[in-house]
């Protein structure tokens, strides 16, 4: 624990037992969340290492990567110490697990996040719908990553974001769908996305995301084309919302 990173943790592997797959987790923190529906909440983070994508917006790309040792009674150690700092108990704030993809490691979620005992919020890149079925009923808010086809440079044909979004309502879990949009997006991606997610899962809660510029990356489209996109989205009835990240804006993780 002693090479903690700005109060986050390096990359690390967890073995849980012998019988569970290796577990990387890049980093463990506490801040507000910058996205979605618990925007502007504390939150617990928990940031698993090694994705399979290559995303032209990845604002961690360290997090690619899965390297190091943790014991899971480390992790628990620095989670309950997080929270012993902000005199609060688990049942009081919600732990988001994030990424990299956390589907890589759902060896080790599927066994520990039922001893968790709050609330979770699972982030995914829309991957592996069958090994998301194994989580849902442990998370309380699902938050889908529905990644347009110019933002992705390897590994969209992983991608099965329609198939977690009909795993995900089949089960009953609360669902958000992130759509992350730059100056390269078009409408024709987002009317093909849209009208997936609304045959899917009618008044969706779907948040149209302007990307946070990263080094070389692509960046943001105006405020007149969110604007419009909004307006020209409005027939598929789902609950749209047009964010960005606030936790650049704040200066935090």
């Amino acid at each position: 624990m002693d090479a903690l990173r700005h109060r986050g943790l390096p990359h690390a592997a967890v073995v849980m037992t012998p019988e569970t797959a290796t577990v990387h987790v890049d980093e463990i923190f506490l801040s507000l969340q910058g996205e979605g529906l618990e925007v502007g909440r504390p939150q617990l983070f928990l940031r698993l290492g090694g994705c399979p994508l290559r995303c032209t917006y990845c604002d961690t790309p360290r997090s690619w990567q899965a390297s190091g040792s943790l014991s899971i009674q480390e992790i628990e150690a620095e989670l309950d110490r997080l929270l012993h700092e902000a005199g609060l108990r688990r049942e009081q704030i919600m732990l988001s697990v994030t990424g990299g993809e956390p589907l890589e490691q759902v060896d080790f979620l599927a066994a520990w996040l039922p001893t968790w005992g709050g609330l979770v919020l699972l982030e995914t890149a829309g991957v592996y719908a069958a090994k998301l079925r194994l989580l849902l009923p442990y998370v309380h808010l699902l938050s889908l990553d529905w990644k347009l086809p110019n933002t992705v440079r390897q590994g969209e044909s992983l991608l099965e974001p329609a198939a977690c979004l009909a795993v995900a309502v089949v089960s009953g879990v609360a669902v958000q769908v992130k759509l992350v949009v730059t100056a390269m997006t078009t409408r024709a991606e987002l009317e093909d996305a849209f009208a997936a997610i609304a045959k899917i899962s009618p008044g969706c809660t779907v948040f149209l995301q302007p990307v946070t510029q990263f080094g070389a990356g692509p960046g943001p489209p105006t405020g007149k084309q969110l604007l419009d996109w909004s307006l020209q989205l409005f027939h598929f009835h789902l609950d749209l919302r047009v964010l960005p990240q606030i936790h650049p804006m704040l200066g935090i993780r």
